[in-house]
C-alpha cells in the first residue's frame, strides 16, 4: 500500500486491534474478508494487529466502514480499555461480595479440573510467585469474611484463575465484570449439566445473553440426561 508506519503501539493502539477484532468477530466478518474490504494489503494489516507498528486514524475510518459500524462504535471498546487500565487501584470490594466472586471461581476450576484441591492449587500457584497464601486466610476469603490479602495476592489469585484482576478487585467495571460473571455462569452450567454446547460458540454474546443461555442449559438439562427428573 506504500503507507508509512505511525510508531510503536501504545496502550490505546492495542485495545484499538482487540476491539477490531472483538467487532469483527461478532459481526461474522472473516480477517481476509475485512482486509479486502478495507483495501489494505494483507502485509500492512497484519503488521499492525501483531504490533509491530500501529494503525493511523484514516484507517480507523477505514476499518470501521468496513466493518459496518461507526467510528464511535470501534473506539468506545479501546476508550473503556485505557478508561479501566488507568483507574485507581486503591478500590476494594466488600469481604461478602469477594467471597462470592472467589465461589464462583471455585465452581469453574472444580467443574473443569476436579483435582487437585483447589486451595491447594491456589497457594502453589501463588507461591511460585513468591507470594504465600495461609489456607485460613484462604477458607476466610471464600467465606466472605475481612483478611490481611493484599491486592497483588488477589491479582495472582485472579491471574491463576484466568480472569482479569479488577473482577477480584473492583465492585463494577462495565464491561469487565459483568462479562465475567456471565461467563462463568455459562461455564458452570454446561459443566454441571454435561450440555453439549462448545463454550466458544458464546463467547461474543453480550452479558444479558450469555446469563440467558446459562439458564436455558440449566432448565434443559433434565431432557439431556434421559429425562430423569
Amino acid at each position: 500500500m506504500g503507507r508509512q508506519g505511525s510508531g510503536e503501539p501504545n496502550e490505546f493502539s492495542r485495545a484499538f486491534v482487540d476491539a477490531v477484532d472483538d467487532i469483527r468477530i461478532r459481526r461474522g466478518i472473516t480477517t481476509p474478508a475485512l482486509i479486502a474490504q478495507a483495501g489494505f494489503s494483507r502485509g500492512y494489516y497484519y503488521k499492525r494487529t501483531r504490533g509491530e507498528t500501529s494503525f493511523n486514524t484514516n484507517d480507523v475510518q477505514t476499518i470501521a466502514e468496513a466493518l459496518g459500524v461507526s467510528v464511535g462504535e470501534l473506539l468506545e471498546p479501546a476508550i473503556t480499555e485505557m478508561e479501566r487500565l488507568h483507574a485507581p487501584r486503591n478500590e476494594r470490594l466488600e469481604p461478602a461480595l469477594l467471597g462470592y466472586r472467589l465461589r464462583k471461581l471455585v465452581a469453574m476450576h472444580v467443574a473443569r479440573t476436579p483435582v487437585p484441591p483447589v486451595d491447594s492449587a491456589v497457594r502453589a500457584a501463588l507461591a511460585k510467585r513468591g507470594r504465600l497464601l495461609a489456607g485460613a486466610d484462604w477458607d476466610r476469603l471464600l467465606a466472605g469474611e475481612p483478611t490481611d490479602v493484599t491486592s497483588d495476592d488477589l491479582r495472582a489469585v485472579a491471574d491463576f484463575f484466568d480472569v482479569p484482576s479488577e473482577y477480584l478487585l473492583r465492585t463494577a467495571l462495565p464491561g469487565v465484570v459483568d462479562l465475567v460473571d456471565a461467563r462463568l455462569e455459562v461455564e458452570i452450567a454446561l459443566a454441571e449439566t454435561g450440555v453439549g454446547i462448545a463454550a466458544r460458540s458464546v463467547n461474543a454474546a453480550s452479558p444479558a445473553e450469555l446469563l440467558a443461555i446459562a439458564e436455558a442449559i440449566r432448565a434443559a438439562a433434565p431432557s439431556e440426561r434421559g429425562g430423569n427428573e
